[in-house]
């Protein structure tokens, strides 16, 4: 039987609910001491262009690419930003520069607390999988589809704990993105820092290990993972992070990306969102469904803390504009993205989750999943119970936690049936909802996972259940099957990064070669492809240049 362990929740203080991202995240989009800008060529650069580009400009420094786009990320110190910024425009080869916009994890931040199993009375500690019909009393889509090892879900997130009990056997591969995209042995991450946190809670309710009768089940069961890292040291997000992580998942084959982050459009410029439409277009385009978070800014203008808040629109220096009230966030209002609202145990629509608003906003919200909601040690439960660093368990809230419920479905249903489209599959998972549950809120209504598959498999939901199949025991447990076989993460690369003849330096030699490959489909650090995406790019140059004679 599966069992929550002892569980840390959150505990609000003095704070009302607000909407997520980073806590102190505002604080760091003005103190920072470096930051990025993204310079567009007009054309597809030659080698020539890049290595003059980069070689007379002084007050910034290539530090990477953006695969399979005309883009280089170029890093400035904080006070030379506008001095940079300037000097890129200027250059004649640059269709456009723009600042590397930050995202944000869409949970609801606080401080941790430990607690032991739920008082009677409270609901099932997975009382999310019952209310998404993954789970239940009577049939359950767990009958229909428990999912396969061979689809993956890529979980671009803030990392996770690798090593942790209930998902160490559920990840095909980590990869950092917060430079070239690349694959790592391990992850860890501080328990106590929740941003760091988030991405472990994300990826339990995507696929955490089941019927090891320890900690909780996964909304994707025997799905397996590709961890993808977009959370540097500092904290931050950025958008070229993002552009690489999705084309780097989309062109290894997974499913489904889950993204429980995002930014108000408010905070983003045109050539962002254009970049963030970009890369999900991409993905789509190579047949991956794409699940993001609505976000969590649904709450009145009246909400804002003078301190400032998450749901605050800042100018590009920093200032603060104005708070954010039920406004767009991408990409989960890109096209072709399924975006996923917030629900509480009852069925309502989540205070703080975002909703549709159509003379305001849009119609841009598809469906809506389990997010929770509570706000004290009392009501803990009421939240989404998953996995967290250092092998606990955690309860939190937001539409983070209910994407990654549609991104598990999502999985489910190509393991059902593997020649389905991702056409296909947003279709049935959008249909197949509720649309009785906060209607006009979303475009569908709440996810019902058994109606999805069953309308994959051509059988018309049966209004009497079949015998039960997961019964809950007095505490609250689940009954879930056998985990999925272990796969172990991909080491990186042996190789000196930038040293394609193998003589142990970055040098002159190694560049030539790059050159001489530059553009072309070939593998292989030998070959100039330093970052193993199978083409040698300006990614691989930019690798070349920073191990330059290192």
């Amino acid at each position: 039987m599966k069992r929550f362990l002892a569980f840390i929740f959150i505990f609000i203080l003095a704070l009302p609910l607000t909407a997520l991202p980073i806590s102190a995240e505002n604080t760091n989009r003005k103190n920072r001491q470096s930051k990025h800008l993204i310079a567009v060529f007009k054309e597809q650069p030659t080698a020539l262009n890049l290595l003059r580009v980069t070689a007379k400009k002084s007050k910034s420094k290539l530090i990477y690419g953006l695969s399979g786009t005309r883009a280089m990320v170029f890093e400035a110190e904080a006070a030379d930003m506008e001095a940079a910024l300037n000097e890129l425009a200027a250059d004649p080869d640059l269709e456009t520069v723009y600042e590397d916009r930050e995202l944000d994890l869409l949970y609801i931040p606080s401080d941790l607390t430990f607690s032991n199993t739920p008082a009677p009375g409270k609901p099932h500690l997975q009382w999310n999988m019952f209310n998404a019909k993954f789970a239940g009393t009577g049939k359950s889509a767990w009958d229909v589809s428990r999912g396969s090892a061979n689809t993956l879900v890529a979980v671009i997130d803030s990392g996770v704990d690798s090593s942790h009990e209930d998902l160490s056997a559920k990840m095909s591969s980590l990869v950092d993105c917060t430079t070239a995209c690349h694959t790592v042995p391990s992850m860890s991450v501080n328990p106590q820092n929740l941003n760091q946190s988030h991405g472990t809670h994300v990826a339990g309710i995507v696929a955490a290990a089941t019927d090891n009768k320890k900690g909780v089940a996964g909304s994707g069961f025997n799905t397996n993972m590709m961890i993808i890292k977009i959370m540097d040291s500092q904290g931050a997000i950025l958008t070229s992070y993002f552009s690489n992580a999705v084309r780097y998942a989309a062109d290894r084959g997974v499913k489904v990306i889950n993204l429980s982050l995002g930014s108000l459009e408010g905070n983003l410029d045109g050539p962002t969102i254009a970049a963030i439409n970009s890369a999900v277009a991409y993905a789509w385009g190579r047949g991956t469904v794409i699940v993001a978070a609505a976000g969590n800014c649904g709450k009145p203008v009246g909400s804002h803390q003078a301190g400032g808040d998450a749901c605050d629109i800042y100018d590009s220096r920093g200032n603060f504009v104005r708070h954010a009230a039920n406004e767009k966030y991408y990409p989960a209002a890109s096209p072709n993205v399924i975006s996923v609202a917030a629900l509480d145990i009852n069925y309502q629509l989540a205070p703080y989750s975002e909703y549709n608003e159509p003379g305001k906003t849009g119609n841009w919200i598809s469906v809506a999943a389990p997010g929770g909601n509570f706000s004290t040690n009392s009501d803990k439960e009421f939240g989404i119970g998953s996995t967290w660093p250092g092998n606990q368990y955690f309860y939190d809230l937001g539409t983070s936690m209910a994407a990654p419920h549609v991104s598990g479905l999502a999985a489910l249903i190509f393991s059902a049936k593997s020649a389905l489209t991702n056409t296909q599959v947003k279709s049935f998972i959008e249909t197949s909802a509720i649309e009785s549950i906060v209607p006009g809120k979303t475009n569908w209504g709440s996810i019902d996972a058994l109606a999805a598959l069953e309308a994959v498999s051509g059988v018309t939901p049966s209004l009497t259940p079949t015998s039960p199949t997961f019964t809950p025991s007095p505490t609250g447990s689940i009954k879930t099957p056998t985990p999925s076989r272990t796969r172990t993460p991909t080491p990186s690369s042996s190789f000196k990064k930038g040293d394609a003849n193998g003589d142990g330096l970055v040098d002159g030699q190694d560049y030539t070669i790059w050159r001489l490959h530059y553009n072309q489909y070939i593998s292989g650090s030998r070959n100039g492809d330093f970052d193993g995406n199978g083409k040698v790019d300006g990614q691989d140059y930019a690798i070349w240049l920073n191990n330059y004679h290192k």
